[in-house]
């Protein structure tokens, strides 16, 4: 009797997205409710921090988000700093929680702040350590002709790889992230 195993992972396997994958620069979210002018407004008054202002970092966990606007968007501020060798500053980014984005994003600005600079050609994606030095997260810039080019969003490879729990409660319209 033989035996027809194929490899897990073979040289094509490499080569090709799995099928359904849509790769981070090609998504797209109907986030057209919030904005930069939200952000800076309206979500950072409710959250009580300015939107990229230095941040406390590390910092700790569980931390508080509000559920705001009538499409009910989970925003959260997190104390963000990118993974270098160089000194890097620590900044307040606030996030949409999104547990239907499977990656997480950081707007233009978000990734400026976090760099320290405005930059001409910036990456299509930064390692960022989000609230704590345990783990850098894979944050994608998010895509300039998107709907959602001026939000950062918290998509599930963060929440999963953070080992994140999401707790919601709709009578006070708060939230929690907990590990």
């Amino acid at each position: 009797m033989s035996s027809n195993k194929i490899s897990p992972s073979t040289s094509e396997d490499l080569l090709h997205d799995p099928p359904g994958y849509i790769k981070p620069n090609m998504q797209d979210f109907q986030l057209t409710d919030v904005g930069m002018v939200e952000l800076k407004n309206d979500i950072s008054q409710a959250l009580e921090v300015q939107y990229l202002s230095p941040a406390v970092f590390p910092s700790t966990f569980p931390v508080k988000g509000h559920i705001f606007g009538k499409n009910h968007r989970l925003m959260i501020n997190l104390a963000c700093s990118r993974q270098t060798e160089k000194e890097a500053p620590a900044v307040n980014i606030i996030f949409v929680v999104d547990t239907g984005s499977p990656d997480t994003f950081l707007s233009k600005d978000a990734m400026e702040a976090l760099i320290g600079k405005k930059v001409e050609n910036l990456p299509s994606s930064l390692y960022v350590f989000i609230q704590e030095e345990e783990r850098a997260i894979q944050c994608h810039l998010s895509p300039e002709h998107s709907h959602f080019a001026d939000v950062n969003v918290l998509g599930m490879d963060s929440i999963t790889d953070m080992g994140l729990m999401l707790a919601v409660n709709g009578k006070t319209k708060e939230f929690s992230l907990n590990k």
